[in-house]
C-alpha cells in the first residue's frame, strides 16, 4: 500500500476529508436537490401519460364520432332521395291533374264559342229573314203599285216565312 501511496500521492486524511464531504455534499444534494426533482419528474411523467391516455381517448371518440356523422350523412342522404322522390311524384301527379283541367276549359271553351256561333248564326238568319221579307215587300209593293199596310205586310211576311 506504500507503493500505491507514493505511485499516486495519495494522502489518507485528505482523502478521507474529501470523502466526508462528498458524502455530506450527495446527503444534501439527494436530500434538497434530487428528490424534489425527482418528485417533480414523477409528477410530469403522470400527467404526460395522463395527457398521452387523454389524447388516445380522445381520438377514439373521434373516430366514434366521425363514423355517427358518417351514418347520419348516409340517413339524411338516403331521407333527402325519397323527398325528391316523393315531391317528383306529387309533380307528375300534379301535371296529370293540370293537363285535365285544361282539356276541361279547352272544351268548355270550344263548346261556349260554338254556342256563341251557332247563336250569331241563327240571329244572322233572322237579319237576313227580316230584310229579305222588306225586299219581297218592296218588290211586291212596286208589282201591285199599291202601298201596303200592316196587316197585309204581316200576311204575305208569314207566308213567305212558311
Amino acid at each position: 500500500m506504500d507503493s500505491l501511496v507514493s505511485i499516486f500521492h495519495i494522502d489518507f486524511k485528505l482523502f478521507l476529508a474529501q470523502l466526508i464531504n462528498f458524502a455530506i455534499i450527495f446527503f444534501v444534494l439527494y436530500k434538497f436537490a434530487f428528490k424534489p426533482i425527482a418528485k417533480i419528474m414523477e409528477e410530469r411523467t403522470v400527467t404526460i401519460e395522463k395527457s398521452l391516455n387523454d389524447a388516445k381517448e380522445v381520438e377514439k371518440k373521434l373516430a366514434e364520432t366521425n363514423l355517427e356523422q358518417t351514418k347520419i350523412l348516409n340517413g339524411a342522404k338516403k331521407d333527402a332521395l325519397a323527398i325528391v322522390e316523393s315531391a317528383n311524384q306529387s309533380a307528375e301527379i300534379n301535371k296529370q291533374k293540370l293537363i285535365e283541367k285544361t282539356k276541361l276549359e279547352v272544351a268548355a271553351i270550344f263548346e261556349s264559342e260554338k254556342a256563341k256561333i251557332t247563336q250569331e248564326k241563327e240571329e244572322s238568319l233572322k237579319d237576313i229573314k227580316r230584310e229579305m221579307a222588306d225586299l219581297v215587300v218592296l218588290a211586291v209593293e212596286k208589282v201591285l203599285k199599291e202601298k201596303m199596310t200592316d196587316v197585309k205586310d204581316k200576311k204575305i211576311i208569314e207566308d213567305l216565312i212558311k
